[in-house]
């Protein structure tokens, strides 16, 4: 996510504010003669300026979408939806005789957590439950299109078929940002299953739960 912050701008509104404190300091606060400790006064406010610009910064990015349009809208709260795959059960005389295989569909949850530095999600099935290996944000230049680059683990969970089997898997996932936003996309694993997903968000994250 911070490679999609206009990084450029953010440091030369910190270079303005930073050469604002530093003339006003010398100015008037060092005409009393205690340059050190004025200097230490300085540093001191600074960082927290600093603290503060960071919070303020990521809770408007939460709480004003126009802001997210240019850098990447805000995912998190909880998702539903369905992915669907091939049946990878068939029979030794469908594959001779090359029947399309029949397509499944299992309902799915999903839980996003979505900072400024990064995001989290978990997708929850009846049958197993997978979460964030790695996520990689990419908005494309110029347009409002925003897709994401998912690499998780997924665990099959005891009591179905292949109980306790782990197997890792990307997707690639496109975002509509209308209302409600939606995500779909393709997944692949490296056990050699493929499918679609589709999933439309149910409720967002409180406003006041920056920390998700």
């Amino acid at each position: 996510m911070l490679h999609l912050l206009p990084l450029r701008l953010i440091l030369w509104a910190f270079a303005f504010v930073v050469a604002i404190s530093l003339g006003l300091a010398f100015a008037g606060l060092a005409s009393n003669g205690h340059v050190f400790g004025n200097l230490s006064v300085l540093v001191r406010w600074s960082g927290s300026l600093v603290t503060v610009a960071t919070i303020v910064l990521f809770a408007s990015w939460r709480w004003i979408r126009p802001l997210q349009s240019i850098i990447f809208p805000s995912l998190g709260g909880t998702w539903k939806g369905v992915v669907e795959f091939e049946n990878e059960n068939k029979d030794e005389s469908e594959r001779e005789a090359e029947v399309a295989p029949e397509k499944q569909t299992r309902e799915v949850t999903l839980e996003v957590k979505h900072l400024l530095t990064g995001i989290t999600m978990m997708l929850d099935s009846a049958e197993s439950t997978s979460w964030t290996l790695a996520v990689h944000a990419e908005k494309a230049k110029d347009f409002d299109r925003y897709r994401l680059y998912y690499v998780y683990l997924n665990e099959r969970k005891e009591g179905s078929e292949g109980g306790g089997e782990r197997y890792r898997g990307l997707a690639i996932i496109g975002i509509e940002t209308a209302t409600p936003m939606r995500m779909a996309g393709n997944y692949f694993t490296e056990t050699d299953r493929k499918g679609t997903l589709k999933l439309t968000q149910v409720a967002a994250n409180p406003w006041w739960k920056l920390w998700r």
